[in-house]
């Protein structure tokens, strides 16, 4: 209204410069408000379901890690075109071991505090956070993780083979393409298992926040998976 009002190039400049500093403190105070949000929120609970959520934090950004992991290896489609890019893939199976580990020993440690202090959560009633510790035990999701490990083992020692025989191998030699036949098969295998727990496990989790919709902000993300085989067998 002010700019049409007037219509004077002159008194654009500080309606401008009034816009501009009003959008920058309303950037800095949505900033300020999503660093101090958990901290206002966690400041009404007791300091033992501080503690639990501030574990759930911590394992929802472990599930994180892993989930971008597992994208980026789906992308790997030519895997097995190299010596070198076999390398690469068995390096970066490598570090999503590391990961897995972390993540498994974060979530068996998970379970054991909540299991300290259950009495005094249900005391406290906070006793909704028992319902986060069922999660990360229930059977599905715990199976998943072991057949994790189980999937990334199979699939490395299929690249390790494939790397250190690949001229072999390509050459068509029946005795490295025999062995080559069976590190493939159990590849197969572990990524087929694991595939379908994992289906098993996402429908867990999608029934679970039906049920306990308020528990979303404290769980993992679903991962939507191509569930497709990323190793091509082409040899």
């Amino acid at each position: 209204y002010y700019i049409v009002k007037t219509r004077r190039r002159k008194s654009l400049i500080p309606l401008t410069l009034f816009l501009l500093v009003f959008v920058l403190v309303g950037i800095c105070e949505y900033f300020l408000y999503t660093r101090l949000k958990d901290k206002i929120i966690y400041s009404s609970y007791s300091p033992t379901a501080r503690e639990v959520l501030r574990f759930t934090s911590k394992l929802k950004y472990s599930v994180k890690q892993l989930n971008d992991a597992t994208l980026q290896l789906e992308n790997m489609t030519s895997v097995n075109s190299s010596p070198d890019k076999i390398n690469d893939a068995r390096k970066f199976i490598s570090e999503m071991q590391s990961q897995l580990e972390e993540n498994n020993i974060a979530v068996e440690k998970f379970i054991l505090i909540v299991n300290d202090y259950r009495n005094l959560l249900i005391e406290e009633k906070f006793d909704w956070l028992l319902r986060i510790e069922e999660y990360y035990n229930e059977p599905v999701v715990t199976k998943y993780l072991n057949n994790f490990v189980l999937y990334l083992e199979a699939f490395s020692a299929l690249l390790k083979y494939t790397g250190a025989n690949f001229q072999e191998i390509n050459a068509r030699t029946p005795v490295y393409l025999k062995n080559y036949d069976g590190y493939y098969m159990n590849y197969v295998r572990a990524l087929e298992s694991h595939n379908r727990i994992d289906i098993g496990r996402m429908q867990f989790q999608h029934n679970f926040l039906v049920q306990y919709s308020e528990l979303e902000p404290y769980l993992p993300a679903i991962l939507q998976k191509k569930f497709v085989n990323i190793w091509n067998k082409s040899k």
